[in-house]
């Protein structure tokens, strides 16, 4: 069970290019590889505007156009 909780924390980490692959994370869960070794303190979420194919354009570009 404390396996598939690290596993699940792993696959949900805030920033995605710390996350598993799915063939890591089944690696694991198999038991072929070593489970990922768990931060001491929590990661912090950021937030990343979309970026859509309309030409959105966040609240801070916009910002910075202005000065």
């Amino acid at each position: 069970m404390e396996v598939v909780m690290v596993v699940g924390l792993w696959c949900a980490h805030p920033d995605r290019s710390l996350r598993p692959t799915t063939r890591q994370a089944v690696s694991v869960l198999r038991g072929e590889a070593p489970p990922q070794s768990l931060p001491a303190r929590t990661p912090v979420a950021t937030f990343l505007p979309p970026v859509d194919a309309f030409n959105y354009t966040s609240s801070a570009e916009t910002a910075s156009l202005l000065k």
